[in-house]
Parts: C-alpha cells; structure tokens; sequence
C-alpha cells in the first residue's frame, strides 16, 4: 500500500471494504458463464465474478481511459477534401483518421478506425500530394 503515489490510501481501503462486504460468498466462481456472484450495494454494481479482494499479494497500475475516436467530426468526401458547410471542397484541406465524422452513428467494428485512418489517410495523401505537384495557387480562405 505505501507504493501507490496520487491515491487517497484512506479512500482507497474503504472502497476495498465496502467492495468485499459487498461480495457474495455463498457460490463458486465460475468464469465460463456469467455466473451471477454479484456484489451488490456498491457503485458502480459488479453482477458477475466479483470476488472479494483478500488475499495477496496484490499489485496496482495507474490507468486511464482513452478514446479511439468521437462520433463526431470534421465532414469529408469521397476524396478526402474537408467540405464546408455548403457541402463544397475546401481547396487544398483533406482530413483522416479520428477527425473525421460520419462514418459512425452507435457503434463500429474493431480496428475499423485504424482502417478509417489508413484508407483515408492513403487518399489524403495522394491528393496533397498532387495538388503539390501541381504547384497550383489556392484561392484564399476567408472567414
């Protein structure tokens, strides 16, 4: 316990307490099925192997959450090219990869953001990559 760094060590035995009390104990833990040994008055509820924290040693891990991407975003085309509120192209802009929205609506499949970012990056690319070539003035974006 006197490892853990930026934690609350008081906080953290109550919530370990309150967890084990709140354990069931009359079955046995059964990972292959959703075996129903809840821990119940507790929040946020476990209702499946919860089993009471007990027995060490233990070892802790600092974790945060992290976002694949949002569901929302920046609207493209086929091409990749950024479109403005009209719909249009915006000359010389193209975005990829978690900026982009539209391609979601509730869930995806897995790895299809890493797809997402690929394809369209790939697309994006060429494109700047032309229009480079090109070396074709942009017209001005204005506000």
């Amino acid at each position: 316990m006197n490892k853990i760094e930026d934690v609350d060590r008081v906080r953290l035995l109550e919530t370990i307490r309150d967890y084990n009390k709140a354990c069931a104990r009359d079955r046995t833990l059964n990972t292959t099925i959703k075996d129903g040994l809840a821990a119940v008055n507790v929040i946020p509820l476990k209702s499946n192997w919860a089993m009471p924290i007990e027995v060490g040693p233990f070892e802790a891990y600092a974790v945060t959450c992290g976002i694949t991407f949002t569901y929302g975003g920046i609207k493209i085309d086929s091409n990749a090219n950024v479109l403005d509120v009209d719909d249009k192209p915006i000359p010389g802009v193209y975005s990829a990869g978690e900026m982009v929205g539209g391609l979601f609506y509730f869930n995806y499949p897995g790895g299809s953001g890493l797809t997402n970012g690929t394809v369209f990056g790939r697309i994006a690319g060429r494109n700047a990559a032309l229009l480079a070539g090109q070396r074709q003035k942009l017209p001005e974006i204005t506000a």
